[in-house]
C-alpha cells in the first residue's frame, strides 16, 4: 500500500512492535492478497494511510506470507482472522501475516495488553505500581502510538478504571489518578479471541464494551498495601528541561548514542555532588559525553571548561597545581587548574567545568587529596591553600576559594593499566557506568530539537535547579529499611564498609532532585533512580579478592545472608526491582569466577 506521507523513522521503529487482526478479502491480483484490518490503527498510520479503516495488501512472493498460504488453502482464507504485522519500505506498507485463527469474524475488535513483568517479580508488585502512582511498568507489544489502553491483564485479574500516560519510553506507562479497578478474570479464555504471545489479547468490540461495564458495577479496588511515597511536587525548571533537551541534541549531533536514562543519571549527579566519575568500556563516549554537556552549559573549550589529561606521574598535588620555587616565585602546573579556580574565583556566577580525563591513570588520592575533604565542606570554608602566606606580592596569591560554580568531573577506565579507586574517594563521588545503545536502536535515534546552547548561571544550576531538604525525610519507611539492611550486612563481614549518612544524603539529594516532565513525571522513575544510586554510591566498594568479597554475592542460602539475599527479598520489592544492582552484583561475581578477584 502507497503511502501519502512517509513514516518518521521512529515510527518505523515501533512498527516493528505493532500487530493487528484482519480478514482476507478475496480480490483477484496474482502477486498481492489484501486484508481487511479489524483492530486499532495508529493515527499516524491512518493520516499516512489516508483513511480511518484501511485495507492492507502483502505480497504472496513473501516467505511468511507462502507458508500460510501454503497452509490453508485460498478458498478457506475467508473463515480465517489473520493476525499480523506492517512492513515498512520505499514509503509503502506491506502486511505478513503472523499466524491465523479459525474464528468467526465478529466486526470490530479492540486490544488488551499485558504488562510486562520482570523475572521473579509477582503480580503484587504490579499492582503497587498500580497503587503508587507514577511508578513505570511496560506494555512492550504496546507502543504509546496506539491509544491509552482502557483495560489490562495480569496473572487472572482484569484491571480497568485506568488514568494511563505514556513515558519517554515509547512502551513505558505511568497510572496517574490511583482509582484503578479489577475483576478476577476467571472466563479469561471465554473472552479472547486472539492470544498474542500472552503479551496482548484481541478481543471483540461487543465483550470489550461489556468488561468496561462489569469493571464499573463490579470493580474492587486496589488494596492500600504500602505507605505513599514521599515524592515532592517541586516543579522543574522549563529552562532545565530546556538544556537536557540540548544536551542530547549536542550527542546525537556527533554520533554519541547512549540511553536517556544516562543523560539524565549524569547531569542529577553533577548538580547534586561537587565530582561525578565517568566509566565505560572504552570508545564508549565518556570524553565526549562531558564535552556535550559542557557544551550545552555554554562553557568554551579552553576557557570556562578545562581539560586535563592526567599522566601516570602525577604523584602529588603540585603535579596539578603547582609550586612555590626557592627564588620565591610561584610556578603554576601546565594543567591550567589554579588560572581556572581563580578566574572563578572572579566570576561567581559563571559556571566553570575541570574535567580530569582518564583519571585513574595514576593514584587519584595522591595528587586529588587537596580537593576531597574541602568539597565536603560548606562553600565559604572551602579554601585551598597553595602555599604559606609571606609578605611578597605574587601573581598566584597564596589562598583560592573553591566555589559552587565549579564542576569537577573525572572519566576513568577500568583496566590493568589504572588504579583503583579508593574507598574514601567512592564514598564522595557518583561513579557513572554508561551503557552502549544497541546499534539498530541507534541507527533511528535522533537528537532534540533543542539546538545551541544555554546561558546558565551557577545560582541557577546550584540554587534554582537543585532543592534542600533534611535527607532522611526524602527517604519512605521502605527505603530506610532497605538502606539500613545494606548497612548491616556490610558491616557484619567488613567493619570498614556501610552506608555512612554521607552516602545517604547524597542519595536524597540525588532522588529530591530529578528532573520532570511537564506533567510533574521523573524523567528516571523513583524506583530506577534508588537502584542506580545504591549501584554508583554503595556497591561499587564491592571489590576485592574471593575470600572478601564473595560473601555479599552469595546465591547461596547456606552460606547466610548477602547483598542479592537482600535485592530478592519480598521488602526490597516494595522499593524497586533492583535490576541496576543485581546486574552489578552478578557481574562482580563472574569476575571473582574468572579471576579470582572483582575489579
Amino acid at each position: 500500500m502507497r503511502l501519502q506521507q512517509a513514516l518518521h523513522p521512529n515510527v518505523i521503529k515501533r512498527l516493528q512492535r505493532m500487530v493487528f487482526l484482519g480478514t482476507y478479502i478475496p480480490k483477484e491480483s496474482d502477486t498481492h492478497f489484501f486484508i481487511q484490518c479489524l483492530s486499532p490503527v495508529p493515527k499516524t498510520i491512518q493520516e499516512a494511510v489516508g483513511t480511518l479503516k484501511p485495507i492492507f495488501s502483502g505480497l504472496y512472493a513473501n516467505k511468511h506470507n507462502q507458508r500460510v498460504f501454503s497452509s490453508v488453502p485460498e478458498h478457506e482464507m475467508e473463515q480465517f482472522l489473520l493476525v499480523f504485522r506492517l512492513k515498512y519500505g520505499n514509503k509503502s506498507l506491506s502486511a505478513e501475516i503472523i499466524r491465523t485463527e479459525k474464528r468467526t469474524n465478529k466486526g470490530e475488535y479492540r486490544i488488551i495488553p499485558v504488562p510486562q513483568l520482570q523475572k521473579g517479580q509477582t503480580r503484587d508488585v504490579f499492582e503497587r505500581k498500580l497503587e503508587k502512582g507514577y511508578v513505570s511498568f511496560l506494555l512492550m507489544k504496546y507502543p504509546n502510538d496506539f491509544d491509552m489502553p482502557e483495560l489490562l491483564i495480569c496473572e487472572g485479574r482484569l484491571y480497568g478504571k485506568l488514568a494511563l500516560k505514556s513515558t519517554f519510553s515509547p512502551a513505558m506507562y505511568v497510572e496517574q489518578k490511583q482509582q484503578v479497578r479489577f475483576i478476577e478474570a476467571d472466563q479469561l479464555k471465554s473472552w479472547i479471541e486472539v492470544n498474542m504471545d500472552d503479551q496482548l489479547y484481541f478481543v471483540s468490540q461487543d465483550t470489550y464494551d461489556s468488561l468496561l461495564k462489569q469493571i464499573e458495577e463490579n470493580g474492587k479496588k486496589l488494596s492500600s498495601v504500602i505507605v505513599q511515597e514521599k515524592i515532592r511536587a517541586n516543579a522543574t525548571e522549563e529552562k532545565e528541561r530546556l538544556f537536557l533537551q540540548a544536551v542530547k541534541h549536542h550527542a546525537y549531533e556527533n554520533d554519541l548514542f547512549f540511553e536517556e536514562s544516562d543523560i539524565y543519571n549524569f547531569h542529577v549527579c553533577v548538580k547534586t555532588n561537587p565530582v561525578t566519575i565517568v566509566g565505560g568500556i572504552p570508545g564508549i563516549g565518556k570524553s565526549q559525553l562531558v564535552q556535550a554537556y559542557g557544551a550545552a552549559l555554554g562553557l568554551r573549550h579552553g576557557k570556562e571548561l578545562l581539560w586535563v589529561s592526567c599522566s601516570p606521574a602525577f604523584q602529588d598535588a603540585q603535579d596539578i597545581l603547582g609550586y612555590l620555587h626557592p627564588n620565591g616565585t610561584y610556578m603554576e602546573s601546565d594543567t591550567g587548574v589554579v588560572r581556572t579556580m581563580l578566574d572563578a574565583a572572579a566570576h561567581p556566577e559563571q559556571l566553570y567545568m575541570i574535567v580530569f580525563d582518564e583519571m585513574n591513570i595514576s593514584h587519584i588520592e595522591h595528587w586529588f587529596t587537596s580537593f576531597l575533604s574541602l568539597l565536603e565542606l560548606e562553600t565559604s570554608k572551602r579554601i585551598l591553600s597553595l602555599y604559606a602566606p609571606d609578605d611578597k606580592e605574587r601573581a598566584v596569591p597564596p589562598q583560592v576559594q573553591i566555589g559552587d560554580n565549579i564542576i569537577f568531573v573525572g572519566t576513568v577506565n577500568f583496566d590493568e593499566t589504572t588504579k583503583e579507586l579508593s574507598d574514601r574517594l567512592l564514598d564522595r563521588v557518583n561513579v557513572v557506568s554508561l551503557k552502549k545503545l544497541p546499534f539498530r536502536e541507534a541507527l533511528h535515534a535522533r537528537g532534540s530539537k533543542q539546538k545551541g546552547s544555554l546561558s546558565i548561571t551557577a545560582t541557577e544550576f546550584r540554587g534554582k535547579w537543585t532543592q534542600h531538604h533534611q535527607a532522611l525525610s526524602v527517604f519512605t519507611e521502605e527505603e530506610l529499611e532497605l538502606l539500613d539492611a545494606l548497612h548491616e550486612t556490610l558491616q557484619a563481614h567488613d567493619a570498614s564498609k556501610g552506608v555512612s549518612f554521607r552516602v545517604a544524603s547524597a542519595i536524597a539529594a540525588y532522588l529530591d532532585n530529578m528532573p520532570k516532565d511537564e506533567s510533574n513525571v521523573p524523567f528516571i522513575p523513583r524506583e530506577e533512580a534508588i537502584d542506580l544510586q545504591i549501584k554508583q554510591r554503595i556497591l561499587t566498594k564491592i571489590r576485592g579478592m574471593d575470600s572478601a568479597v564473595s560473601v555479599f554475592l552469595s546465591e547461596d542460602n547456606r552460606k547466610g545472608k548477602s547483598l542479592l539475599h537482600i535485592f530478592q527479598s519480598p521488602f526490597a520489592k516494595e522499593v524497586s526491582d533492583f535490576v541496576h544492582s543485581i546486574e552489578y552484583l552478578q557481574q562482580k561475581a563472574r569476575e571473582l569466577e574468572l579471576y579470582g578477584y572483582a575489579k
